[in-house]
């Protein structure tokens, strides 16, 4: 294993260690008087309105008592279901907005399915993204033609969602500013900060302005 590789192993580790220890339930403003219908969500509406489709409507092969029901539709390619007018309809996997099961979410980025720890107004997971690299390769180069290698690889990476428009973004602190603003005294309070204490408090902040504005289904 070459020198290159070693230190991509290593930044994911690193990446997913140190963004594993931010998320968490105890981090964030656990809503925990949310009861959430258990079904998959065909969009964020759904989702909002808290009106998941229930297994009892989804026509499939697995068993209506198997565990973890839900996540073994969502490593199917298609769901077939009946709407509330009794027709029956289908919808490729990879576009619902996401699923709830045993009182979490989890949400669809890429075609994949995440759990958000914990709901807030502002609430955050963790997803891999794939990343192309491209290095020059000392191994392989000459005196004049210097050699690349491109590689693929999986990064760990730390998102907020907002609950009140179903967008994602980056984390970073100036997405905290954007999404906590309409909290103004929140937000004032945390502009003034200088730009090290604002990326290290933004996880204080959205937790604040969970708490200060929490969601309602």
């Amino acid at each position: 294993m070459n020198k290159l590789k070693i230190i991509i192993i290593i930044n994911i580790l690193f990446q997913t260690t140190l963004i594993s220890q931010n998320i968490n339930d105890d981090l964030l403003f656990p809503e925990n008087n949310i009861k959430l219908k258990e079904g998959i969500y065909i969009n964020f509406d759904s989702f909002k309105k808290n009106k998941p489709i229930n297994k009892n409507f989804i026509v499939t092969n697995i068993p209506l008592n198997a565990l973890d029901f839900y996540k073994k539709l969502s490593q199917t390619q298609t769901i077939f279901f009946f709407d509330t007018s009794g027709i029956k309809k289908q919808i490729d996997t990879k576009n619902i907005w996401g699923y709830s099961e045993n009182n979490h979410v989890y949400i669809n980025y890429n075609a994949h399915f995440y759990k958000i720890p914990a709901l807030g107004r502002i609430s955050q997971f963790i997803a891999k993204i794939k990343v192309m690299r491209t290095e020059t390769d000392p191994l392989y180069s000459g005196y004049y033609n210097m050699a690349t290698r491109t590689y693929e690889y999986e990064e760990t990476h730390h998102f907020l969602l907002s609950l009140d428009n179903g967008q994602i973004y980056e984390y970073n602190y100036k997405n905290v500013e954007k999404l906590i603003s309409p909290d103004k005294e929140l937000f004032n309070e945390y502009i003034k900060l200088k730009k090290r204490q604002r990326k290290k408090l933004a996880y204080k902040y959205i937790s604040l302005y969970n708490k200060r504005n929490p969601i309602k289904f």
